[in-house]
């Protein structure tokens, strides 16, 4: 059986440059959800980039795969400008997060910069995700959780 291409399922990949991860972007009939935010230098462009593949939608949700700055940077921009969306982390630092400890999150040992966030849920393995009619499992890998898709 075919695969639908992913702009079929509401799926865009942003690309932007070193040191930014990519963001993915799924846009649903409710809202959107991105899954990580790039490094806080591309913050502005992160923005502009999901408002464009939203169009008048909300986002709704942020899930970072990994707290490493070059994928959650952008988290504290995208709350702002969509201050209702919610923040989904893994949870080995979310204790780091909650009372915000630049040094246990690695970004002051690194020299790196990172907008202070907080989160909401904790994004545990096995646990599941629903975007639209796209259902994800959180699936742990070496360092950060996987997602797969159960549609």
């Amino acid at each position: 059986m075919p695969r639908e291409p992913l702009a079929a399922l509401g799926i865009q990949v942003l690309e932007r440059g070193w040191l930014s991860a990519n963001s993915v972007v799924m846009r649903t009939e409710a809202g959107g959800l991105v899954v990580d935010t790039g490094y806080a230098s591309h913050a502005e462009q992160t923005v502009a980039l999901i408002r464009q593949a939203l169009g008048d939608q909300p986002l709704e949700r942020v899930v970072n795969t990994h707290l490493h700055s070059d994928h959650c940077g952008g988290n504290a921009a995208l709350l702002d400008a969509w201050p209702g969306a919610r923040v989904a982390i893994p949870p080995g630092q979310a204790s780091a997060v909650r009372h915000w400890d630049p040094v246990a999150l690695t970004y002051v040992p690194t020299g790196q910069f990172c907008p202070r966030f907080d989160y909401d849920e904790l994004l545990h393995p096995g646990g599941h995700l629903r975007t639209g009619a796209l259902r994800w499992e959180v699936r742990s890998a070496p360092g950060s959780p996987r997602f797969q898709c159960n549609k």
